[in-house]
């Protein structure tokens, strides 16, 4: 079993050594950048719906400094290869189009960040470390987010919250060419230990929630198939377009102009014309009508510390996933009922897109250890091929985005 610990301070400790000699000096910065789950309000933020997120103390530590001249350098402990450029190198797309498969993400910060300064801009060596199978946990924000701290403070730009959300987003959907909206940068950005992140992502603004003080300990499962998952690869993209093509459907049948996203009909219109969709669109249409639903719900079980009803939502949620926007491979489907099944699991769904990767769940804290070695063993009998490669970590809420 793995239990990943509470508080990443000794992990961060235990890991500065090993990032100081990879860059070769001791003299460097220090980012934590968390992953993050999102408990509910799957699929939706791209529409404009409401989300909830949560940062978890899993995390991608990066350790930097200024690189005396406009020279980029990046380098991680978990993917090989190498990205350099001159970040002055005005001819942006003569920079790293090949391989390692992260460089868009380096080369994507750098852009964006470059735009914001005057004048000659300053270069970052940076390395990269990530503490947990990043599939589903929006590894890809997170270490996004790290590159966008380290080259605002080697530059001196200043960047308030939103701006760092609005920056990371930019950078997958221009450069990973991943349609996805706010959930992940913000809930990294915004996260508050022991609260959850409520989201408006029509408004760009999110507030940490308090749960009432009667709420029961619990910790966090997070499982990892094995199987990794490249999202732009995935269905993901096309499922954005049809929710789209949804909220035009509609708007059209109802006399509406200027939508372009679920969230921007009405919800009673929504309702109400659902059924005139074509299918696979009414499919689409409904995941969103229910998941918004249940964001507002989780928000008020949550408040009231009534984790059961929390956790149902979560379940009906992964129920929806599967059902109306139709992810979610064979292994994931059947991780996610072992974890619905374990006694203390409150509620289990999807991690990320859904489409492979990772599910989360809400288990109670005494029983939290049972439930994740009862998942370990029952996955690994159904899928003995992956033996080597499944992990399941217990894991808790944590601050956001920090300079360490």
């Amino acid at each position: 079993m793995t239990r990943y610990r509470r508080d990443p301070a000794e992990e961060i400790t235990a890991s500065r050594a090993r990032l100081a000699t990879r860059l070769g000096t001791k003299d460097l910065r220090w980012v934590v950048s968390p992953y993050r789950i999102c408990p509910l309000g799957a699929h939706i933020d791209h529409q404009g719906g409401p989300v909830l997120g949560m940062a978890i103390t899993g995390h991608t530590l990066l350790a930097f400094r200024e690189s005396g001249d406009g020279t980029c350098r990046f380098l991680s402990e978990n993917y090989p290869g190498e990205v350099g450029f001159d970040i002055n190198d005005s001819n942006f797309e003569s920079w790293p189009e090949a391989s390692p498969p992260w460089n868009s993400y380096a080369v994507g910060a750098s852009v964006l960040i470059r735009e914001k300064i005057s004048g000659r801009a300053r270069g970052v060596e940076v390395c990269s470390l990530g503490f947990l199978p990043g599939s589903g946990l929006s590894s890809s924000a997170s270490v996004t987010l790290g590159y966008i701290t380290a080259l605002a403070a080697v530059n001196g730009v200043k960047l308030e919250d939103r701006e760092r959300v609005v920056l990371a987003q930019r950078v997958e959907n221009e450069w990973a060419e991943v349609a996805c909206g706010i959930l992940d940068p913000a809930s990294i950005v915004g996260s508050r230990r022991d609260h959850l992140l409520s989201i408006d992502t029509e408004k760009l603004s999110w507030e940490t929630l308090a749960s009432a003080d009667s709420t029961p300990g619990f910790r966090i499962l997070v499982a990892y198939t094995g199987l990794p998952r490249n999202l732009a690869e995935t269905g993901f993209n096309s499922r954005v377009q049809e929710c789209g093509r949804a909220a035009r459907d509609i708007a059209r049948r109802a006399g509406l102009e200027g939508v372009a996203r679920l969230g921007d009909l009405p919800a009673d219109v929504l309702e109400r014309e659902l059924g005139g969709c074509e299918p696979v669109l009414e499919k689409r249409a409904r995941h969103f009508h229910e998941e918004r639903w249940r964001v507002h719900q989780g928000i008020d079980a949550w408040q009231l510390g009534d984790l059961e009803r929390f956790g149902e939502l979560m379940s009906d949620s992964c129920r929806s996933s599967r059902e109306n926007f139709e992810t979610g491979s064979p292994e994931l489907v059947k991780l996610n009922e072992i974890m619905v099944g374990c006694e203390g699991v409150y509620g289990a769904r999807f991690s990320g897109a859904g489409f492979g990767g990772s599910a989360i769940g809400l288990v109670a804290e005494g029983m939290a250890e049972s439930a994740q070695a009862a998942i370990e063993t029952k996955f690994i009998r159904e899928y003995p091929g992956l033996a080597g490669k499944f992990r399941c970590y217990l894991v808790d809420s944590d601050d956001g985005l920090r300079l360490a």
